[in-house]
């Protein structure tokens, strides 16, 4: 077990060293991040169940966030998922005094074509990270929420047609009833028109969710 446990970690340094070497890191994005990533201005949005780190507008917080979801950079997914982690288990803690259980966590999903065509779903990546800081202390599950269609890419459409867009494209997948009557916080990167999110929250809420919380590294 320990030997698989070895190989194991030492295959997956090697794929970060490699990614990374076929994509490097702005070296002003990893300054920054050397020094204080508090520095970086955090979201003006105040919306109740929509917590939001960072603001979109920051040069610097769009280059992090496009490193990690077009280029899956390493090195800015882990110190992200370090604040997400701080969030989430602040959250987590709450939630479970009120509600009586943890809350469930969910990356956005990504139709099995989006992902297999990109390789991978940036916020599975960053709950992967945080999964692994939380050593057992957090719920989160991968295949709950799916996406069922295929839909345009959002980036190029309006707000309505957005909306228009993926409704209807997601559904929960919960035989072990893991939901019901349940808070599920959504990890999703970027909050623009929130079309995506209110898919996702239209699905949990037919599945019998309690609550749903969204949770973005920028707005």
């Amino acid at each position: 077990m320990f030997i698989l446990k070895s190989v194991a970690s030492w295959v997956e340094k090697a794929v970060q060293t490699i990614q990374n070497f076929l994509v490097p890191e702005d070296h002003k994005i990893q300054k920054l991040l050397e020094l204080e990533v508090d520095l970086l201005p955090t979201s003006k949005v105040r919306v109740k169940d929509l917590f939001v780190l960072f603001d979109y507008d920051n040069r610097i917080v769009k280059l992090i966030v496009r490193s990690i979801k077009y280029k899956n950079n390493a090195g800015l997914r882990k110190r992200i998922a370090e604040y997400l982690y701080d969030e989430i288990m602040e959250m987590s803690s709450d939630i479970t005094l009120f509600d009586g259980i943890p809350p469930l966590l969910v990356p956005m999903p990504m139709s099995k074509k989006e992902k297999q065509k990109k390789g991978f779903n940036q916020c599975e990546e960053l709950l992967k990270e945080v999964e692994k800081m939380a050593s057992g202390n957090l719920e989160i599950s991968y295949n709950t929420l799916r996406k069922i269609r295929e839909t345009k890419r959002q980036t190029e459409l309006g707000r309505d047609q957005r909306l228009l867009n993926v409704k209807g494209c997601m559904q929960v997948f919960d035989s072990k009833n893991k939901i019901k009557k349940r808070t599920v916080i959504v990890l999703d990167d970027v909050y623009t028109t929130l079309a995506s999110f209110s898919e996702a929250r239209r699905a949990l809420l037919s599945a019998g969710t309690h609550r749903i919380i969204g949770l973005f590294i920028a707005h």
